[in-house]
């Protein structure tokens, strides 16, 4: 099974920037990196009047677009499903970063900046560490926001060489 890691916390902690710069830093040490985006509500995969997004509009149950380099699948349900429904679609990586499915019970990294997280996202007994620009009650990891390449090593650690 391919380690995975969730980067929790609410809108505009900083999810989406850490995500993106753990992304270029596991790449640069050479492993292979997926990245799984929660878009808790909703999305459309491509701009309106595109091919793709008239196939989508006329009922396909997947599009899959497919280009110089890259292939994209979309595929429309009508359950919700659990994000192992998913991550189990994923292969050939080192790892997994999720950005969002704060509910989940995967391994969490929290992410929490004062001046915008409201609450403590409730999944205590999955968070291995706190990303935070204020120190926290609880005796577990704590990095800063400039402390992303130790965030790395500690992933490494604790996730991907188990």
């Amino acid at each position: 099974m391919i380690p995975i890691v969730s980067l929790a916390g609410y809108s505009n902690s900083g999810k989406t920037t850490v995500m993106a710069s753990l992304i270029r830093i596991l790449k640069r040490r050479g492993y292979k990196v997926a990245a799984l985006k929660h878009a808790a509500h909703g999305y459309t995969m491509d701009p309106p009047g595109t091919d793709s997004w008239h196939y989508a509009e006329a009922g396909a149950d997947k599009v899959a677009v497919v280009g110089p380099g890259s292939f994209t699948v979309h595929e429309f349900y009508q359950d919700e499903k659990s994000l192992r429904e998913f991550v189990d679609r994923i292969k050939d990586v080192d790892i997994i970063l999720v950005e969002g499915f704060k509910n989940e019970p995967v391994p969490k990294i929290e992410i929490y900046r004062q001046e915008y997280s409201t609450n403590r996202i409730s999944d205590m007994e999955n968070i291995l560490a706190i990303i935070s620009d204020i120190p926290m009650p609880e005796d577990l990891p704590r990095f800063s926001f400039e402390q992303l390449e130790d965030l790395a090593d500690f992933i490494i650690k604790r996730i991907i060489s188990i």
